[in-house]
């Protein structure tokens, strides 16, 4: 029958152009080009080779505004079979745990539809926010076990699987009962590069967009005004480098000139 795997996938700001905010402070991800976010392809590329063993099907499911649409058809151009796209306005702002709970509403619905779900794949962390938390906390909501850091799937069986997670200094060698949430760390699998060809047919594939209402989402339960942290502000990072330029021809004194600079800068050498 071959296993049924959904994909996570988030859209985050191109890393390539300068991030650009609201005047309260917060990403103006409206305003922003959108990518899909590099740990995500790993994922994409551990359910495609699962899926070249042993067939099945690949959904990927996220949740963004709708300009994010081209960005999440690079998941469609690697091979996923086809995309759900959870978008509306009162999604907006919400926190890891309204996003996570979102998420899972959406993939009840969508289990629903397939009969079942086998695996539910996702990056290790997002490159925006970095938090780790989406894939446990999906994992909570839906009652699933679930594995962070999974180095590589080794082995699916009749109602398990078996993966190498990546701890401290080494790594671990686990069995889970499927379904199961596992977060796929960029060590062991290298994702495809798409061809032209394939960016053309995944540009002609449609992606289906459901609101919160068609997923059957409490919209009391996300949303900026709703999730339990709230961004208050974010802002680039400033980098300021005071460089100091000592001009003396003689070697002996520059010498001395630079060390005499680093006592007053208070480094002290021996």
């Amino acid at each position: 029958m071959g296993l049924n795997i959904v994909v996570l996938v988030k859209p985050v700001p191109d890393p390539k152009e300068p991030p650009k905010f609201k005047p309260d402070g917060t990403l103006d991800r409206l305003a922003m080009k959108l990518v899909m976010n590099p740990y995500d392809k790993y994922a994409v590329e551990a359910a495609l080779q699962l899926r070249e063993a042993l067939g099945g099907t690949i959904v990927g499911v996220s949740m963004a505004p709708q300009h994010a649409v081209d960005a999440l058809r690079e998941a469609l151009a690697m091979g996923v079979d086809e995309f759900l796209l959870l978008s509306d306005k009162r999604l907006a702002g919400s926190d890891t745990l309204a996003t996570s709970y979102a998420l899972s509403m959406a993939l009840r619905k969508l289990w629903s539809r397939l009969g079942r779900v086998d695996l539910i794949l996702c990056g290790m962390e997002s490159s925006d926010s970095n938090t780790a938390h989406i894939g446990p906390q999906v994992a909570g909501w839906l009652e699933l076990p679930s594995v962070s850091y999974v180095d590589k799937v080794l082995e699916v069986g009749e109602g398990y699987v078996k993966v190498k997670k990546l701890i401290e200094g080494g790594f671990v060698v686990l069995k889970v009962k499927l379904p199961a949430v596992l977060t796929i760390a960029g060590t062991s699998y290298v994702p495809r590069i798409p061809t032209l060809r394939d960016v053309l047919l995944a540009r002609r594939k449609k992606v289906t967009v459901w609101s919160v209402d068609d997923a059957g989402i409490d919209p009391s339960k996300v949303g900026v005004l709703n999730s339990p942290t709230r961004v208050i502000r974010m802002w680039a990072a400033e980098i300021k480098r005071k460089g100091k330029i000592i001009a003396e021809a003689d070697p002996d004194k520059l010498v001395d000139l630079f060390l005499e600079e680093l006592k007053k800068d208070g480094i002290t050498l021996r």
